[in-house]
């Protein structure tokens, strides 16, 4: 299939979804886009025309597929499963259905139900820390049932659709600190089980072998473990940029793996290949497989196989191709899961931007360093809309505390990660913990140290919807006259070589 036809269909495709969700055409409109499409195909007067005529009509047929998806995944959902009961107190048995997520005063666990009709629900609950709740228990609530209610405006800022960000994951009511009855355990997946109980062990051992507050930064890093860090702490990761750190992120992932798949390339290429592809998975198992990682992980995976075979151009088309693909699985996490776009996004920048921009950095001798330069960068540039979109702010800093911070960041997680494994082990868990406290304590000094700058970050940026399309237009078309060109330079000087 030729480029354009693919990238035509999957980006109609993706527009399509964005257009239904925002208007809410109907079945009507993707019937009408679709019956245009065969018209314009079989019409006799327009066939001499064949290519053109195949580009159109597949562009208003994924036009069609976009917002049949989106009706589609709207008429399936149990939003209104629990709505007779909404505002009253009611018992309600279910199943956590996701590993619970830990603060410090509270934790929240997701509750698959069924409904007054019996049709399948889920609720978020937010319980008392203590006693534990874990994947797999069903438990008993008696709490008031709820609507969630989207996040007020502040500072003439857009409005958070927190209730279209939970309707992602099928979650359309809340409950707050009901009663809590256990009444079974281990009703779960048994490899999501078992994984959790593996990462839970893991973050015990951590927090064994590290004081505070690196410790919940060794989790956060390493096994993408929700810890509170502190809510003064946590702002001083924000305003210096490298709040995506303290959690395994997307973007965070997306970093991370360009930066392994340049470092690697001195290996042979069956081992590249192997080493990457499974390095990254496998940390993807050992995290728990939430849903932000796996889409993280698959987008990751694009980056790494770009780098072995050297097929930048080719990555393109699969990084499209898998996030068409995602969006059609959710076609939500489009326009109300932010960590979506930032994953997409960074990887985006990782394909597209730093081949683009990688040769005005050869100043810098060290390989290494400039690869980090250039990849944190890129990905900066490319998710900075994004953040000024939702956030509102923008760290002034951030791309120089990320220049300091981001190269320990993988090592910090080895040594984390062997001391999870290694930390009963008496002189050896003592000597592994010792080197990952350095490098955390070093990032939590550096963070400390960005946030005192004057001027670290501005805040109530107003940013539109129309300016974050006109942004990310204006990138699209840099990367498309200058990737393009640096793509056939690039396939010119192989074939050359070859010959």
């Amino acid at each position: 299939m030729r480029a354009k036809y693919f990238f035509g269909f999957i980006i109609s495709f993706i527009v399509g979804v964005a257009l239904e969700s925002i208007l809410n055409f109907g079945y009507s409109f993707a019937i009408l886009c679709a019956l245009l499409s065969l018209f314009v195909l079989l019409t006799p007067r327009v066939r001499s025309q064949t290519k053109s005529v195949l580009f159109v009509s597949l562009i208003l047929l994924g036009g069609a597929l976009g917002v049949f998806r989106v009706d589609v995944s709207l008429a399936n959902t149990s939003a209104h499963a629990l709505n007779s009961i909404v505002g009253e107190v009611a018992k309600v048995d279910g199943v956590i259905v996701a590993e619970p997520d830990v603060r410090e005063e509270y934790t929240n666990v997701v509750l698959g139900s069924e409904g007054v009709h019996k049709e399948k629900t889920r609720i978020l609950v937010r319980v008392q820390a203590f006693p534990a709740l874990k994947y797999g228990d069903i438990v008993s609530v008696v709490g008031k049932v709820t609507i969630p209610k989207n996040f007020p405006t502040e500072d003439n800022m857009r409005a958070f659709d927190y209730r279209s960000y939970l309707a992602k994951d099928g979650i359309f009511y809340q409950m707050y600190f009901p009663e809590v009855t256990i009444i079974s355990h281990g009703n779960g997946n048994v490899i999501r089980e078992k994984l959790f109980t593996f990462k839970s062990w893991l973050i015990k051992n951590i927090s064994q072998r590290i004081p505070e507050p690196e410790a919940s930064l060794a989790s956060g890093i390493t096994l993408g473990a929700k810890q509170s860090l502190g809510e003064d702490l946590i702002q001083k990761f924000r305003e210096t940029g490298v709040a995506h750190i303290v959690v395994l992120s997307g973007y965070n992932i997306a970093v991370v793996a360009g930066i392994i798949s340049r470092l690697i390339m001195f290996m042979p290429f069956s081992i590249r290949l192997v080493m990457s592809a499974l390095g990254i998975t496998l940390f993807a198992v050992m995290v728990g497989g939430g849903a932000t990682v796996v889409r993280a992980t698959a987008m990751a995976l694009v980056v790494i196989l770009a780098r072995v075979f050297g097929r930048e151009g080719d990555a393109l088309r699969v990084l499209v191709l898998v996030g068409g693909l995602m969006v059609f699985v959710n076609p939500m996490i489009l326009l109300h899961d932010v960590s979506f776009q930032l994953s997409f996004s960074a990887t985006l920048a990782i394909v597209v931007f730093v081949p683009v921009i990688e040769k005005y950095f050869s100043f810098i001798s060290s390989r290494i360093f400039r690869e980090i330069v250039v990849t944190t960068f890129a990905t900066q540039i490319f998710v900075l809309p994004l953040i000024l979109y939702h956030m509102g702010s923008v760290s002034l800093i951030g791309f120089i505390s990320n220049i300091f911070i981001l190269p320990v960041v993988p090592v910090a997680m080895m040594l984390v990660a062997l001391v999870a494994i290694f930390s009963w082990m008496p002189f050896v868990g003592s000597l592994l913990a010792f080197l990952a406290y350095i490098l955390l304590a070093y990032t939590v000094t550096l963070v400390e140290f960005f946030a005192r700058v004057p001027f670290a970050s501005l805040h109530g940026i107003p940013f539109s919807f129309f300016v974050l399309v006109l942004a990310y237009g204006i990138l699209v078309l840099v990367c498309k006259k200058y990737f393009l060109q640096t793509s056939t330079v690039d396939k010119y000087s192989k074939s050359h070589l070859s010959n």
